[in-house]
C-alpha cells in the first residue's frame, strides 16, 4: 500500500507545489500516515504478511528498510516533478486555466487514493494463513512498478536538462571569450 500511496502523494505534491523542496517535504506527513495504517493492519493480523513482519526484530528490519526505500522514491518523484514543472513554468499572466488543471488533477488523484484506501480496508480481514514467502499484494506490486518507472523517467529528464544547461553555459562562456568550444564546427 505504501508504494502506491507514495506514488499518488508524490504526483499530487510535485504537480501542485512549484518548489521542489517543499513538494518533497509535503510528501512526508501523508506518507507516514499511510505507513502507520499499513503497519497497524499488518500488526493486527489483517494482511497477507504475518504480524511478526512489523514487530519482531529480524523480520522488522527488512520491512522498515523497504519502507525507507519507498519513501525515498516518493520524495525523489515529488522533488523531480516539481523541478521539471518549475523549469517549464509559464509566466502567471499567460498561464490561463492552470488553477483549474491543478484542481482537476488533485481531485482525480485524491479520488483514486480514496478508492484504493477504501478497497484496501474493505478487503482486509483477519487472515488465517499468512504468506511467509513475502509475496506483496497486487496493489503493492503496481505501486512499486509505478514508483520505479516514474523515478527513472524523471531522473533521465533531469539529467538531460542538466547536460543541456551545462552545454549552454559553456557556449555562453566561449562566445564571451571569442574561443571555439571543444567539438564545435567552424
Amino acid at each position: 500500500m505504501t508504494p502506491l500511496a507514495g506514488f499518488i502523494i508524490a504526483i499530487v505534491a510535485g504537480w501542485i507545489v512549484p518548489d521542489a523542496r517543499r513538494a518533497a517535504a509535503i510528501v512526508i506527513i501523508p506518507w507516514a500516515a499511510v505507513l502507520a495504517a499499513q503497519t497497524w493492519i499488518i500488526a493486527a493480523g489483517r494482511a497477507v504478511s504475518p504480524p511478526s513482519t512489523v514487530s519482531q526484530f529480524p523480520q522488522a528490519v527488512g520491512y522498515w528498510a523497504v519502507q525507507a526505500v519507498f519513501l525515498a522514491l516518493a520524495l525523489g518523484i515529488a522533488w523531480q516533478l516539481a523541478a521539471l514543472r518549475a523549469r517549464r513554468a509559464v509566466p502567471s499572466s499567460a498561464a490561463g486555466g492552470t488553477g483549474r488543471r491543478m484542481a482537476v488533477a488533485s481531485g482525480l488523484l485524491a479520488t483514486a487514493s480514496a478508492v484504493f484506501a477504501v478497497a484496501w480496508l474493505l478487503d482486509s480481514a483477519p487472515v488465517r494463513h499468512h504468506a511467509t514467502e513475502g509475496a506483496p499484494p497486487v496493489p503493492g506490486v503496481a505501486g512499486m512498478a509505478l514508483c520505479i518507472a516514474t523515478f527513472a523517467v524523471l531522473s533521465v529528464l533531469t539529467l538531460r536538462h542538466r547536460r543541456a544547461a551545462a552545454r549552454a553555459r559553456a557556449a555562453a562562456v566561449v562566445l564571451g571569450t571569442g574561443l571555439t568550444a571543444p567539438g564545435a564546427r567552424r
